[in-house]
């Protein structure tokens, strides 16, 4: 469990910043301070509550896990909880970020650490007017950047379908496809029950009354279609998983067809004979059964019918 405080300085240099130390940390349009807490410990959230004098409505947000995207607005800052994974979790599951957005400053609360926010703090640790940045312009990189986790998840279910195309046309194993079939699925539900909700956090920020919070900054227009897009994104993926099934159920009805090709054709060769068969050995006499040698002569109209049959199949081109 820890807590990292970081002051970026547009005329100063950034720095780490105790926020239990005897000097209060000190904001303005030049400064702006970051509060990343990796837990929901009591004694770590208060310490940044005091910080940055957040009000104890928006402390009760922040300690507790509803496993629900919401935005809470208060008189002097927005709280967002959002749904957010890691890029490389092949389980797709969901973990809660909230984030406090506030006059020049940002908390952020998780359960662990948490990729996305690592890949934006590498992102900006060389940027040196991010102190100049209001709240909402830096709230919309770390919005981005939780997005884009969801893309590299897309992009990775995207090349197991391609994976699964190969595998529906070589298989010989009906269940280890249906079996990566039903895995990909779980993973593509996972993945939407995550990320559509948050729609109910971000979509406010786009309406009129939000504009009135000038002390935030502006809300970048572009985040609302990211977002929509990766929505849509997750949904073209289940597309091609159904597609790579029926590409299965076509292959499959192929390899039924030339079974029963082939069970044809072994019975339309064995019919004759087996009907020639059938006569000769019917119980009434004749002058042909007197002789031993005719038994070669219906072995070889029986293989002469059978080699007709072959070459009217050739012909036709059935095999």
């Amino acid at each position: 469990m820890t807590i990292r405080a970081v002051l970026y300085d547009a005329k100063g240099e950034d720095r780490e910043v105790d926020l239990d130390g005897s000097d209060p940390v000190r904001i303005d349009n030049h400064r702006l301070l970051w509060i990343d807490i990796d837990s929901r410990a009591v004694d770590q959230l208060a310490s940044a509550a005091a910080a940055v004098g957040l009000e104890p409505q928006g402390l009760r947000r922040l300690s507790r896990v509803d496993r629900r995207a919401r935005i809470l607005r208060l008189p002097d800052r927005v709280v967002l909880t959002l749904g957010a994974v890691e890029p490389d979790d092949p389980e797709a599951r969901r973990h809660e970020l909230d984030v406090v957005i506030g006059a020049n400053h940002v908390i952020t609360v998780h359960d662990g650490p948490l990729t996305p926010l690592d890949a934006f703090r590498h992102d900006v640790e060389h940027e040196p007017d991010l102190g100049a940045l209001d709240a909402a312009g830096f709230t919309a990189g770390i919005i981005d950047s939780v997005i884009a986790a969801y893309f590299r998840q897309i992009e990775a279910i995207e090349r197991d379908i391609d994976a699964l195309d190969e595998l529906a046309v070589q298989i010989r194993n009906d269940e280890r496809f249906l079996n990566t079939v039903l895995g990909l699925r779980r993973r593509i539900a996972r993945l939407r029950r995550a990320l559509a909700p948050n729609r109910e956090a971000l979509l406010p920020l786009e309406r009129p009354d939000f504009e009135l919070r000038t002390d935030l900054g502006p809300v970048w227009p572009g985040m609302i279609q990211r977002l929509e897009r990766a929505i849509d994104a997750v949904e073209n993926t289940r597309e091609l998983l159904v597609g790579s099934f029926d590409l299965y159920l076509g292959r499959s009805s192929q390899r039924t067809n030339e079974v029963m090709k082939v069970l044809t054709l072994v019975s339309a060769i064995a019919l004759p004979g087996i009907v020639l068969a059938g006569i000769m050995g019917m119980n009434f006499a004749l002058p042909f059964f007197d002789e031993p040698s005719n038994f070669w002569l219906v072995a070889a109209a029986m293989l002469v019918m059978a080699g007709v049959i072959l070459g009217a199949a050739r012909w036709r081109r059935w095999i």
